[in-house]
């Protein structure tokens, strides 16, 4: 499905939660090849920056939000997932910096006439400045710089395509300012995956499970999958559903609250732990584990 009409559904989406088209802001790299940046994208994922007020369930301090579990807005936003096959992050903005942010959004027209707030280069470089010096000073870390580091490059290199040199030199003191973090990021990853004896990362769906792994990289390879077993990815979607209705537990690679794995897993009622990075890598299959999806730890048992 375009992207373009994917936008129609997640309006209308929003729009039944009594989001209007002026109450969130579309970001990140899908939005910047909506105003024909050629950058790189994270395949059918999609991030939206909303007007906390307008949110219609308590959303407290996150960086990030999903709908209540087994509310009507979780399972809507399912049935979103499973008919465009995207998944998107919303991003909670206190109100006034809402506005503050709207000096840096075009209007787009989408094909049925809407028109949605699309965050121009400008916004996602303010943005990107803001997140990486919280990196640094707030200590959220090397990884979450590193990540990020790569976007922000592509972004550079698509500016220049276009010749909007006085915007690319403001990237590239960007890119300098936090080189450091490629640095870091190196002599940060262990050398030996297979010595893991356990790691850590989101919990999207409360529980504790033991189980033998079972890695699914390939949905359509129609793998046999037992139930009970733990099931191991980089990341789900809706053709992974055949896998999470035996599974005991989840685990991915990559992916957040908002992630189709987790919201499937908390509709399920089944232990589910995302954005481990490394699963994938340190798992193999029929290894006995521990999914402690209280404290976002998965351990090897038979280590």
């Amino acid at each position: 499905m375009k992207i373009e009409k994917v936008l129609e559904s997640l309006d209308e989406l929003l729009s039944g939660w009594g989001i209007t088209g002026q109450d969130w802001v579309f970001t990140a790299e899908y939005a910047l090849r909506l105003l024909e940046y050629d950058v790189g994208v994270r395949e059918r994922h999609f991030t939206i920056q909303v007007d906390k007020a307008k949110i219609p369930w308590e959303v407290g301090e996150a960086l990030e939000t999903h709908p209540p579990i087994s509310s009507k807005y979780s399972k809507e936003y399912l049935r979103f997932q499973e008919k465009t096959g995207f998944e998107f992050d919303m991003v909670p903005v206190h109100p006034e910096d809402f506005k503050r942010k709207a000096k840096y959004t075009v209007l787009y027209a989408l094909p049925n006439g809407k028109q949605i707030r699309v965050q121009t280069p400008e916004g996602g470089l303010e943005e990107l400045e803001i997140i990486l010096a919280s990196c640094t000073e707030k200590g959220w870390g090397v990884e979450k710089g590193f990540r990020i580091m790569p976007s922000v490059e592509d972004e550079w290199k698509a500016l220049l395509r276009k010749g909007e040199i006085k915007l690319a030199n403001k990237f590239e003191k960007l890119i300098k300012k936090y080189r450091h973090f490629k640095e870091a990021k190196k002599q940060s990853v262990p050398r030996c995956f297979i010595k893991v004896k356990e790691f850590e990362g989101i919990v999207a769906s409360k529980g504790k499970v033991r189980g033998r792994v079972n890695i699914i990289l390939d949905p359509e390879g129609k793998r046999k999958f037992e139930k009970g077993e733990v099931l191991v990815t980089v990341m789900t979607s809706p053709k992974f559903t055949i896998f999470l209705k035996k599974a005991s537990a989840v685990v991915t690679d990559e992916g957040g609250m908002l992630s189709h794995a987790a919201i499937v897993a908390r509709e399920l009622g089944i232990p589910c732990v995302v954005g481990t990075k490394i699963a994938t890598k340190v798992l193999k299959d029929r290894d006995l584990v521990e999914v402690d999806a209280v404290n976002g730890v998965v351990r090897r048992l038979d280590y």
